[in-house]
């Protein structure tokens, strides 16, 4: 890292948080925290680096507004399509948008994930770009301001971790890259393995319609976010609307010794 930093300089910073603010797997808070805590080695001016780390956010926010402005509720689907939890992103990220408004822009960049689907949401609620601006300027300049103290505040010790790192060389990476290998691999199996439950109970859209035109005696509970309840316009008539995190307060609601369907989108 540190050699990296060495040879390309300043651009490092603006290059490595607009790819991770444009939705690609790039770790900037640490390249940010090391950066500022070798500054004086290597150099750099932390004014510089706070501008070229908040700038490129910025940029790839906007984007991810626009674009969410513009289409809808498909472009979060396609964020939420890169999680190896796709199937409750989607739910998840708008349950908790509902529940802390623009608010949310403020610590999203510290969410794994939520950093960059909260600026889509922000756009397809129509936010007005100038308040959509403040709150994500605000939020990274926060995110930005604390990788820079800590990594003036564990200078020692980021420096102690930097010569390690070097000391053991190809060493290091290996180990790092195979217990990544080993979250991502973990990761995958509960997936699968979720999956296989769903399709060992799950009921088409026809299937239920069919059912529930013979008048048999169903539960629909309706588990789409609050955010998707109130844009899209569809309902199954006699559905309970319980929003995901509202679930395990609000499952009592469920009759009790009948069939329950539950369903999102």
């Amino acid at each position: 890292m540190v050699q990296v930093l060495r040879h390309y300089g300043y651009p490092i910073f603006f290059l490595v948080v607009l790819a991770e603010s444009l939705g690609l797997p790039v770790p900037s808070f640490p390249v940010i925290l090391i950066g500022a805590a070798l500054a004086a080695e290597l150099h750099f001016r932390l004014a510089v680096i706070i501008a070229l780390s908040v700038l490129p956010a910025l940029c790839g926010d906007s984007l991810w507004y626009y674009l969410g402005r513009r289409r809808g509720r498909s472009v979060l689907r396609k964020l939420c399509s890169l999680s190896l939890n796709v199937d409750s992103c989607v739910g998840r990220t708008e349950d908790f948008f509902a529940r802390n408004g623009l608010k949310t822009l403020l610590f999203a960049k510290f969410v794994p994930g939520l950093g960059t689907v909260a600026s889509p949401l922000s756009g397809m609620l129509k936010t007005a770009y100038s308040r959509f601006l403040w709150f994500d300027f605000a939020g990274v300049t926060l995110w930005v301001m604390s990788a820079v103290l800590l990594g003036l505040g564990f200078r020692t010790e980021v420096e102690r971790l930097v010569g390690w790192l070097a000391a053991f060389g190809k060493t290091s990476a290996l180990i790092v890259s195979l217990l990544l290998a080993v979250w991502f691999l973990w990761k995958w199996f509960e997936r699968r393995r979720f999956l296989r439950l769903l399709e060992r109970s799950r009921i088409s859209p026809q299937d239920l319609r069919e059912r529930l035109g013979q008048g048999e005696s169903l539960v629909v509970v309706d588990l789409r976010s609050d955010l998707a309840y109130q844009q899209e316009g569809f309902r199954i008539p006699g559905a309970i609307h319980i929003p995901p995190g509202d679930f395990h307060l609000r499952n009592e609601e469920i009759p009790k010794g009948r069939p329950v369907v539950m369903y999102c989108t």
